[in-house]
């Protein structure tokens, strides 16, 4: 799946602890293009072009509930360890920031002064299979992909390439037998090692019970000195797009 990052890009929320793109930024995106009468790309004489104004007023409606720059990640400034903050998605329950996630924790956000003219945001449905899509995702500036999914295997359809990963703390246990032996350690390892300065985005503070595969996470990374950036998205940006009020 290919999408345009201009409307979808980083829009995520969270259900039954997993996550997932969020349909109602979705369908206001959706609204906004009905509103307007037209689509983003505008039929000319020469071909397909893009309706530049009608991405710039999609483009107005997301800032509305994401700045990336500032919230694709808190930053370390953000906490200190010992630090105690409530979950956003249960605020009975806390999280002790720890010494090896705020050592984990980038100085900036990784999307400082970054602009793309492209981005291919790749989805883990099954849908790229026999697709022979690789090449033309690897050609994108800047790839997206979802919950650490594998891809050497699925090259000729999902391409290699990829610059912003997301995984829930939960893919652990899913995908890797939760580290319960060395095996299953040394294939995350492996799949991490590859990633090779990507960025990626776990979801640290959103609900309790994923805590200590978040630790056990940080652990390896630093263990083998990975070269993987890590973020966690801000407590804003969850809010947001849960539709809470925002500061």
């Amino acid at each position: 799946m290919l999408l345009t990052f201009t409307k979808l890009a980083f829009l995520f929320c969270f259900r039954d602890g997993e996550l997932c793109l969020s349909r109602s930024l979705v369908n206001s995106s959706d609204k906004i293009i009905r509103k307007a009468g037209s689509s983003i790309f505008q039929r000319s004489v020469e071909g397909w072009k893009i309706n530049s104004s009608l991405v710039l007023e999609i483009r107005k409606n997301i800032l509305r509930f994401l700045d990336a720059e500032r919230d694709v990640s808190v930053v370390k400034s953000s906490f200190k360890p010992g630090d105690v903050i409530h979950y956003v998605l249960d605020r009975r329950r806390t999280l002790n920031i720890s010494q090896d996630l705020h050592s984990l924790l980038p100085e900036v956000s990784p999307m400082k002064n970054r602009r793309f003219k492209t981005c291919a945001v790749v989805g883990n449905s099954g849908i790229l299979l026999d697709s022979e899509c690789g090449k033309e995702i690897d050609s994108h500036d800047f790839v997206i992909r979802c919950n650490l999914a594998p891809v050497v295997e699925f090259a000729a359809d999902v391409g290699t390439k990829s610059d912003f990963i997301t995984m829930n703390p939960s893919v652990v246990q899913r995908a890797f037998g939760g580290f319960r032996n060395e095996s299953d350690r040394e294939k995350f390892v492996h799949r991490l090692s590859m990633l090779n300065d990507s960025v990626l985005w776990i979801p640290a503070f959103m609900v309790k019970g994923g805590e200590k595969h978040v630790e056990w996470v940080n652990a390896l990374i630093l263990k083998n000195k990975l070269k993987v950036r890590t973020a966690y998205p801000s407590l804003r940006l969850i809010h947001a797009v849960r539709g809470e009020p925002v500061h």
